[in-house]
């Protein structure tokens, strides 16, 4: 008997040839398959080989399974034909006229690897085309795909102004508009082009949807509407005029959508200009649409700093260290749009970092300038009864360039540099973990490589981890000690230097250069995002910032 290490690589090709070429023949042909008038000729054995649909038929005791002709209803010829080809050649071709029709017949005739193909094929056309979301949405919904259901939806509000002009946007049914409508995500720029998009679905068939005008209404947050743009309406659009009611509905109150709750706020670092670089001497107020509200200068002892760190404290930002204030520290408070300084640290620290925790800022690890070989052990914590900085135990492997996030009421500290030679750095996977409760530090399970330059946020207790060196996104779990790979591909390899923020369950990428190359060539000024409840990374530029921007801080805090 031969060992089945020693069959051939290319058995499975001549096997199918074979079996292809006694197809084509005709031979032993035992049951035919019958849809939309087509009868697809085929052998009982290789379907059952196919699917455990096709096992039950025939191995079931059904009144099907000794039938010369069966029937098969809820798919389409071509989608069957396409499925018995890949029972006989292992092979099949995926387009976007054909995906839907034949993720519908893989599903329910249970060929899973076909099933596997179209959800990729689906999810690599939302990355590539986010336009088809709304089309892909109701069939992972009529497929019970939650996880490409979850996908095309987190396209569908991130991609709102595209999206309303496509014409999956005018045939969508009722309730799955209204359903969109109403989510507090919804990424629209104006309350108005709610109200815009709503009247346009209801207009493109006027006769059959103005009686859903009325429920549809309900979904905008007039609130939010400019009241010169609702007076103007009502006078020209006689329509939305005649909605009964609509002066009760245009006096309710509801809620903003969190999209318009909190901005971004961008601190320091270089920018590209036609000369080379400048520093950047503002703090830049974008919303969550990347538009720039405005901005305003930083104070002159932050204006000429960079590789500096930051964190929010209840919602106010600490920014520490950088290269032209090693040891500065500086608080900024939305509520009043003001900076004020803090005591000094006790260490000089640049490329360090910053976390969060109980109320109070910790600042960890970093360098003291760029010429000393060893990273930095030690970390302090912002006293703000004392106005005062207090160290605590330090790193057990001094770092800096590292990923730092908080989870379950502790610090984590993600691989990063540990020193430099004459010749060469050196990187480590250690992950350093702090308790307070314990003022100790202990070793995780460490990164699947050596890296530097990452970043790392949290999100519903775990922690993602991005950029640097790596290929794709981490998820660590701290309960479990573990990871799991959510996204790839990365953006690229070695994509550093950016300000990164969160928002819910969006990354925020912002910024940054490519390679570590700072030639000028590389800068960039694009924002990309990353949904961890999806797993979907944008490949092109969600947004534009006002410049290009590296060596930057990027924070979310709450509008003032």
């Amino acid at each position: 008997m031969m060992d089945s290490d020693a069959i051939p690589e290319t058995h499975a090709p001549w096997f199918f040839t074979r079996l292809q070429a006694a197809r084509t023949e005709g031979h032993l042909y035992d049951v035919t398959l019958c849809a939309e008038r087509t009868e697809i000729p085929c052998h009982r054995f290789i379907l059952l080989a196919l699917s455990d649909y096709f096992r039950a038929m025939f191995c079931g005791g059904l009144a099907d399974s000794a039938k010369e002709k069966v029937k098969i209803g809820g798919v389409s010829a071509e989608a069957l034909q396409l499925l018995v080809d890949f029972a006989y050649t292992c092979e099949i071709t995926i387009t976007s006229d054909n995906v839907q029709q034949l993720y519908e017949a893989a599903n329910m005739l249970q060929v899973e690897p076909v099933e596997e193909d179209c959800r990729k094929f689906l999810t690599d056309r939302l990355i590539s085309n986010p336009e088809t979301c709304l089309g892909t949405l109701i069939l992972a919904d009529k497929l019970s795909c939650s996880h490409l259901y979850e996908l095309a939806r987190s396209c569908a509000l991130k991609s709102f102004a595209s999206v309303c002009m496509t014409e999956e946007f005018l045939h969508l049914p009722v309730d799955y508009l209204k359903t969109y409508l109403s989510d507090d995500g919804l990424h629209a720029k104006k309350e108005e082009e709610v109200l815009d998009a709503i009247m346009l679905w209801v207009k493109h068939d006027l006769e059959e949807r103005q009686r859903y005008l009325k429920e549809l209404i309900e979904c905008v947050r007039f609130s939010n509407v400019d009241p010169n743009y609702l007076e103007d309406i009502m006078k020209t659009d006689k329509v939305f005029a005649g909605v009964p009611g609509i002066e009760e509905l245009i006096k309710n109150q509801s809620k903003s959508r969190h999209i318009q709750e909190q901005e971004i706020l961008l601190i320091g670092g270089l920018i590209k200009t036609r000369r080379g670089y400048a520093v950047n001497r503002n703090m830049y107020r974008l919303d969550l649409h990347f538009d720039c509200i405005d901005h305003e200068p930083l104070p002159p002892p932050l204006q000429n700093n960079m590789r500096s760190a930051a964190c929010v404290v209840n919602n106010d930002v600490i920014v520490t260290g950088g290269q032209n204030s090693l040891t500065q520290a500086w608080r900024y408070r939305p509520s009043l749009n003001s900076w004020k300084e803090l005591a000094p640290m006790g260490v000089k620290r640049l490329r360090h970092g910053m976390a969060a925790l109980n109320g109070q800022a910790y600042v960890v690890g970093g360098e003291r300038n760029d010429t000393e070989l060893l990273r930095l052990e030690d970390v302090e914590v912002y006293k703000e009864t004392t106005n005062s900085w207090e160290k605590v135990t330090p790193l057990k492997l001094g770092v800096s360039k590292f990923g730092i996030a908080t989870s379950s009421e502790k610090i984590y500290v993600f691989g990063g540099e540990s020193r430099k030679t004459s010749t060469t750095t050196i990187t480590t996977n250690c992950v350093q973990c702090y308790d307070p409760t314990e003022d100790a530090w202990t070793f995780a399970t460490p990164l699947p490589e050596r890296v530097r330059c990452i970043r790392a946020f949290t999100v519903k207790a775990k922690i993602y981890l991005f950029g640097g060196q790596l290929k794709c996104v981490l998820c660590y779990n701290p309960l479990t000690d573990s990871y799991d790979k959510i996204a790839a591909p990365w953006i690229q390899p070695y994509y550093d230097e950016f300000g990164a923020t969160v928002c819910g369950s969006e990354i925020y990428i912002v910024g940054g250069c490519d390679n570590m190359d700072y030639d000028g060539t590389t800068i960039r000024s694009t924002v990309r995002y990353c949904d961890v409840s999806s797993g979907i990374i944008s490949k092109g530029a969600l947004a534009e910032l006002p410049l290009p921007l590296y060596l930057h801080n990027a924070v979310t805090v709450l509008k003032r």
